[in-house]
């Protein structure tokens, strides 16, 4: 009777070990990963509802930075907006230097805004319907020639919507805060846990990724400008 007992102990032992197993490596992965330091805080849009040919849409990002700000010189929020068709796509961003974040609640916290015209890559107005937006932010140095980027925070998604300019005819508009979800995907390659922005380094030259990204968007790129420096 002993050793059917035996025999079962090792049959369950055998069995619970490749599950132990995999319960210890995710645990190790879980600890391994921590969110970015960089995190977009905050989108809004203005005017809403937007209409194109009425002035540019105004999207506002708020960006938290790390506390260590060592070896770096930049910041870059950039936006993808892409269309019901999937065939088209705009690209905006907008650059800072590090020097105009103003510190608030113990962290340096930026602001910035791009501006839409509403017009798509071959510089036709959109028609009235539903867009959706990829933005991210990136710290950049540029010590030592083209920036470089050193650290990249999770990409954050969500949709605009566009009016038709008749439907606008009594219609107020307002600022809205725009919801959005958060790409937490570990990006373990980034390092991008870590305060010490070495360490989190991506190898590759900015310039020579934005000039794919033009490349691939070439006449769709436009530049944002920045509204103003978050304090809050």
């Amino acid at each position: 009777m002993r050793w059917k007992r035996f025999i079962l102990f090792m049959i369950m032992v055998a069995l619970a070990s490749p599950v132990m197993q995999l319960d210890d490596a995710d645990a190790k992965r879980k600890r391994r990963y921590s969110p970015p330091l960089l995190k977009i805080l905050d989108i809004s849009t203005s005017p809403t509802p937007f209409a194109p040919g009425n002035g540019p849409l105004a999207i506002t990002i708020d960006v938290e930075l790390p506390k260590n700000l060592s070896n770096v010189d930049l910041l870059e929020v950039s936006s993808m907006i892409s269309f019901p068709s999937k065939r088209s796509i705009r690209f905006l961003y907008s650059r800072h230097p590090i020097e105009e974040a103003v510190v608030s609640g113990g962290t340096p916290k930026i602001r910035t805004t791009l501006l839409w015209d509403g017009k798509d890559q071959t510089n036709q107005l959109v028609s009235a319907g539903t867009y959706k937006y990829e933005i991210r932010a990136k710290l950049m140095s540029n010590a030592d020639g083209p920036p470089r980027t050193k650290m990249v925070s999770l990409r954050v998604r969500g949709e605009l919507e566009v009016s038709s300019p008749e439907s606008l005819t009594n219609s107020e508009t307002h600022l809205e805060h725009v919801p959005f979800t958060s790409d937490d995907t570990p990006q373990e390659e980034l390092g991008a846990g870590s305060d010490a922005l070495e360490t989190s380094e991506v190898e590759g030259s900015d310039s020579e990724d934005n000039a794919a990204q033009e490349g691939a968007l070439k006449g769709a790129v436009t530049g944002g400008v920045k509204a103003s420096v978050s304090a809050t």
